[in-house]
This record gives structure tokens, sequence and C-alpha cells, in this order.
């Protein structure tokens, strides 16, 4: 068995060091180092503790047995911060009076009442005001000029929708096939 020489085994070493740099900077780019951030639109952000306050406001007004898809939050805490900048570049005023006239006679009432719900009752009619606004083909096509970052702990993003994926998984790791007898 033969030995590296001396200069092989530093270019080995400078190899060694250069994945592992590489390794670092693609997975450091993935959250963009903020582990406390759910998801960037444009240079807004969405903070877990948003996320954790949404959901735990939707979950007071479910029945029992009823659970609250994390996945859905997001969503709808993204495409209100989507709405909200579509409706700034279009110069459109939303007001409280607006949602609310929008959530009160449907499925999504009861948030309205729960503090923590209602930005969550509010972003979702942020979308559908500013889409009624500016028309729908013009709304689709602003979401997809969006540029939304999502934490990859939370899935896999639709580049063109900007929603959550929820059959993805943003993890470099996959189970391993199942073993048949």
């Amino acid at each position: 068995m033969r030995f590296l020489t001396c200069r092989g085994r530093y270019a080995a070493r400078a190899a060694a060091l250069i994945g592992v740099l590489v390794v670092t900077l693609f997975a450091g780019g993935c959250a963009r180092a903020d582990p406390s951030v759910a998801a960037y639109v444009g240079n807004s952000k969405i903070t877990q503790q948003q996320v954790d306050d949404a959901v735990a406001g939707v979950s007071t007004i479910l029945q029992e047995g009823q659970t609250v898809s994390r996945a859905a939050v997001v969503n709808a805490l993204i495409h209100g911060l989507i709405a909200e900048k579509i409706a700034a570049a279009n110069k459109i005023t939303i007001t409280d009076g607006e949602r609310d006239a929008l959530i009160k006679d449907s499925n999504l009432a009861g948030l309205l009442n729960v503090e923590k719900a209602r930005p969550v009752a509010y972003d979702v009619a942020d979308q559908q005001i500013v889409s009624s606004k500016i028309g729908s083909t013009a709304y689709l096509a602003a979401v997809n000029d969006q540029q939304v970052t999502l934490n990859p702990r939370f899935g896999v993003l639709d580049p063109s929708q900007k929603t959550i994926i929820t059959d993805k998984s943003a993890s470099l790791a996959e189970p391993a096939p199942a073993q048949t007898p």
C-alpha cells in the first residue's frame, strides 16, 4: 500500500475543505440563514412567531377533532403579503371595513373575533379584494412575479403560484424504500 506524498496529502485536504465550503454555502442559502423566519416575500418576512400566533388563534375556533394546517396558515400569510405588495404597486387602499364586509358572511367570520386569527382572515380577504380590483389575470401574473423564499422546514414552494406543495419535502433525506420479503 502506498502512502500519499506530502503534496498529495495537502491536495486531498484542500479538496476536502473546498467540498465542505461548497456544502456550507449551498445549505446556508436555503433559508437566508435566519431560522426564526418562515418565509420572505421580497424584503418582508413572516416570522415563526407570526405563524405560531396565527395557528393558535385559528385553533381556538375549531370544533373538537379538527386541526389547523400549518401549511395553509403559512400560505395565507405569504399571499397576504403578496396582496399587500400588489395593492401598493397599484395604489389600492384596503380598509378593515372592506375586509370585514367580505368575511362576515363566510366560513372565516369566526376568525374576526380572535385577535391572533384576524390577520389570517384579513390576508385571505386582501387577496380577493386586490384580485377583484385589478382582475384575476393581472393578479395571477403579479403573484408569479413576486420573489418568495420559504424556509425548507415548511416544505417546497410552487414557484409560479407561491403555494406550499404539501406532498413534497425540502429535506435532503428521503425515507428508505420499503424492503420486500
